[in-house]
This record gives C-alpha cells, sequence and structure tokens, in this order.
C-alpha cells in the first residue's frame, strides 16, 4: 500500500509457523496492503499457510522472499522493529508507541519506503536484527502476558499504518522535505568505515561491531540525505588514499578503477 506517496512493507523474519504466515496475509489483505515479505521462513507447511490466509492466499505466493534481513532492507529508508519487550538500555534507542509510528509514517518524504520487521515467534528480534533498524517499535501489552501473536502484532501495525495513509493521501508530493537515503547505502558506508577504521586501528579487532553498532545508530539519528552520505563516504576516501601513500594497505578504490580500466 502506497497510500499517497509512502510505501510500506511488512516483513516477517524466520517465521517459524505456517499458519501465522498465513494469518499475516490474510491481515494484510483486510487492511488494503501487498504481500508480506517472506525473510528466511522457517516453516516448511504451506498448506497450513494457504489454509490460514484463506482467501488471501495468493498473497503468499507473490511474497517477495530474501535470505537475510540485511538484503531485505537495503532499499528501504525507514526500517522499523517491533518489541513488546521492555529494553535494558532504553535510552540508547528510546522505544516508540503506535502514536508515534504513525506520525513518523506521514512525515516520510514523498516516494520514501517503510520496513516494519517482525521477528520468530519463539524469540522476537535480537539485539543484532533490531541494530539494523533504525527505531523500534514498542506494542504495550500487559505485563502479566506482554507476548502477541504474531498476526495480532502485524494487524495492530497495519492497521495504524493504514490510518495514517488514509490521512496522508491528500498531501502534495514532496511536502516532507529533503529524502534520506536508504538502509542499504547506510551499510554501504558502514563496511567502508569497518575497512578504514580497521587500519588505523581504531577497532577492536576482537568485537568490531561494538564501534560500527555505535555509529550505525549516529547515521540512523541524522538521516542524512544522499549529498551528506557522499560527503562521509569521501571524508573516509581520502583516509583511505592517505594510507595508500604512507605505506597502508592500498587503496581499494584504485583497484575498482584499475578493473574498470
Amino acid at each position: 500500500m502506497t497510500g499517497g506517496s509512502t510505501d510500506i512493507r511488512f516483513l516477517l523474519l524466520s517465521t517459524e509457523y505456517g499458519g501465522n504466515a498465513g494469518a499475516c496475509a490474510r491481515v494484510l489483505a483486510n487492511l488494503g496492503f501487498g504481500p508480506p515479505v517472506l525473510v528466511e521462513p522457517r516453516f516448511e507447511d504451506w498448506a497450513e499457510a494457504r489454509k490460514f490466509a484463506v482467501h488471501a492466499a495468493g498473497l503468499l505466493e507473490t511474497a517477495p522472499r530474501f535470505d537475510s534481513l540485511e538484503r531485505a532492507v537495503a532499499d528501504a529508508h525507514w526500517v522499523v522493529g517491533t518489541s513488546c519487550r521492555g529494553r535494558k538500555h532504553p535510552d540508547r534507542k528510546p522505544p516508540m508507541g503506535p502514536e508515534e509510528f504513525a506520525s513518523r509514517l506521514r512525515s516520510l518524504a514523498a516516494g520514501e519506503k517503510a520496513a516494519v520487521v517482525f521477528g520468530p515467534e519463539s524469540t522476537g528480534l535480537t539485539n543484532a536484527e533490531l541494530g539494523l533498524c533504525q527505531d523500534i517499535l514498542y506494542l504495550p501489552t500487559s505485563p502479566d502476558y506482554p507476548s502477541l501473536n504474531l498476526a495480532q502484532a502485524v494487524a495492530l501495525v497495519a492497521w495504524e499504518a493504514r490510518k495514517a495513509l488514509g490521512r496522508e493521501a491528500g498531501r502534495e508530493a514532496g511536502t516532507a522535505g529533503r529524502a534520506r537515503v536508504s538502509a542499504g547505502e547506510i551499510e554501504g558506508l558502514i563496511g567502508h568505515m569497518r575497512r578504514t577504521l580497521s587500519v588505523i586501528g581504531y577497532l577492536n579487532p576482537q568485537n568490531p561491531d561494538i564501534v560500527l553498532d555505535d555509529l550505525r545508530k549516529v547515521l540512523m539519528r541524522a538521516e542524512p540525505d544522499g549529498r551528506e552520505l557522499a560527503m562521509l563516504r569521501g571524508i573516509f576516501h581520502k583516509m583511505d588514499v592517505w594510507i595508500d601513500m604512507h605505506g597502508g594497505p592500498e587503496n581499494p578504490n584504485k583497484k575498482n578503477r584499475r578493473n574498470r580500466g
């Protein structure tokens, strides 16, 4: 569903039961959305999935599939992970409620894509998977029984999205400001940072992801546009050139230019 100018997708990561995948497809069809995106599905009972999808079984047949979360969110501009659990360090990435989620969804620029990620039924999203998300959507439930069925969680979020996008339909394209870069482009910069910062000894070789995860959070909060991302890539490229000229590892961009020649 694009609801005017915003495209939102619902990603089911490592779903364990076919019935839940089918029920999710059904509720998304009920609310006017396209098929769920299946990322590394674990279930094998597709007959059960189609049974629970009822008349939305066709959505399962056309559902996009990915073998990793990184690839599934690569072209998304806003990635939101869902959770019913409290966070040990909420100050590092404060979770938002459904109302804030709807407000942020309405604020996306024309043509930007949003992705909402739902984890496996038994564990939910891991910290590493939440680390790939710009924001965390907390679904408030009773502390006595906080866990929601997967399809129930999808229904709650989809309903908020439907309301938000319905109100968005009359907005003129392009009024939300500059277009932020996609999650895949940010991951490209993170990969560049990993190499260069490793060469200069800034990262702990035993656990480089501690610093890189914090840098990813900084970038996600900043929501850079294409010009700003190019500037950051340019800074790290200049660092690579300097390292190459002073006896360090060869600048990888030099190899790329040589191969193209």
